[in-house]
């Protein structure tokens, strides 16, 4: 341990307050023995946990593998059957002239996909348009309205091309 007498003078005051709130070698010795005590309780604890582990009904992990098993079968199969319909979408036959449907496909290729649609589904997928559009299709447009949709349902080929539109308000 230093001298008293290598502190300076403006530090002895703090020097005393140190050395009277050092524990002494009872407390040291306290201290250690809890420390020791709770790192038993810890190992004893780990190797309950373990060993309680190791004794877990092997019926109780079949059952958990064949729970997630069934989880990720019926995910699986959910996804195909969207990939398959998607939501929205409704499988009808083509509709007839007067039907409210305005072509996007040029008239010739707009009637073949009818005439093909009667023995294939074609899809009705509902949806909302923005208003600008309905100056696109040559219908009149408010352009003080422009910024709000429009409810309308496409018809759709089964692989995904937009045949005409339906405006529904």
């Amino acid at each position: 341990m230093s001298n008293p007498n290598d502190t300076p003078a403006w530090l002895a005051a703090a020097r005393a307050d140190f050395a009277r709130l050092q524990p002494d070698a009872a407390q040291d010795a306290a201290l250690l023995a809890r420390l020791t005590e709770q790192q038993h309780l810890q190992r004893a604890r780990r190797l309950a946990a373990a060993t309680a582990e190791t004794h877990e009904p092997r019926w109780l992990r079949r059952l958990a593998w064949g729970g997630g098993a069934l989880g990720a079968t019926a995910a699986l199969l959910l996804t195909t059957m969207l990939l398959l319909d998607p939501p929205g979408t409704q499988t009808a036959r083509a509709a007839p002239s007067g039907s409210g449907f305005i072509p996007l496909v040029p008239e010739p290729e707009f009637r073949q996909a009818l005439e093909a649609g009667r023995n294939a589904a074609v899809w009705l997928q509902p949806t909302e348009l923005p208003r600008e559009r309905l100056a696109l299709l040559g219908l009149p447009f408010d352009a003080a309205r422009a910024d709000e949709t429009v409810h309308a349902e496409l018809m759709l080929n089964p692989n995904g091309q937009v045949l005409a539109v339906r405006i529904l308000n």
